[in-house]
C-alpha cells in the first residue's frame, strides 16, 4: 500500500507536478515515533478514498517534520527501513531508504508543505493500491 500526497486547488483538482510518495513501510516507522503524533497518525490514512488533510493538521505536520528531519540528522530516532515499496519483500521493487533517503523524503514533504501553505492549496492523500 502506499498513497501519493499532492496539492490540489480549491475545486480539489490536483497539481500533479509537485508530489510525495509514502510507503507502507515509512508509514509503519512513522507510526512508531511516540513525539510525532500527526506523523504517528498517517497510518490512519484512507485506503480506498481520498484524504483531504486540513490546514490545522498540515501546520502541525510541517512543525513536526522539520523536527523529526533534525533529529534523523543527528540519529536521534529508530533506524529507518533499509527499503520501502516492496512487494511481497521483492526489494527489486522497492527504493532504498535508510537515513539518507529518510532526510531526503522528510525535505521533499517539507518542501510540498511549504508551497501549500504559501500558494494558498490544499493537500490530498491518494491511495495508490
Amino acid at each position: 500500500m502506499s498513497w501519493t500526497l499532492l496539492m490540489a486547488d480549491e475545486e480539489g483538482d490536483p497539481l500533479q507536478e509537485t508530489f510525495v510518495i509514502l510507503d507502507q513501510e515509512l508509514v509503519d516507522y512513522l507510526s512508531g515515533l511516540t513525539d510525532f503524533p500527526v506523523l504517528r497518525n498517517l497510518k490512519t490514512l484512507g485506503q480506498v478514498e481520498e484524504t483531504w488533510i486540513d490546514s490545522e493538521v498540515r501546520a502541525m505536520l510541517e512543525r513536526e517534520v522539520a523536527d523529526l528531519a533534525g533529529r534523523v540528522r543527528r540519529r536521534e530516532v529508530p533506524d529507518p527501513p533499509d527499503w520501502v515499496g516492496l512487494e511481497d519483500g521483492d526489494i527489486r521493487m522497492g527504493e532504498q531508504l535508510g537515513w539518507r533517503g529518510l532526510l531526503d523524503w522528510l525535505q521533499k514533504l517539507e518542501h510540498l508543505l511549504h508551497l501549500t501553505r504559501k500558494m494558498g492549496m490544499e493537500l490530498w492523500a491518494l491511495p495508490n493500491d
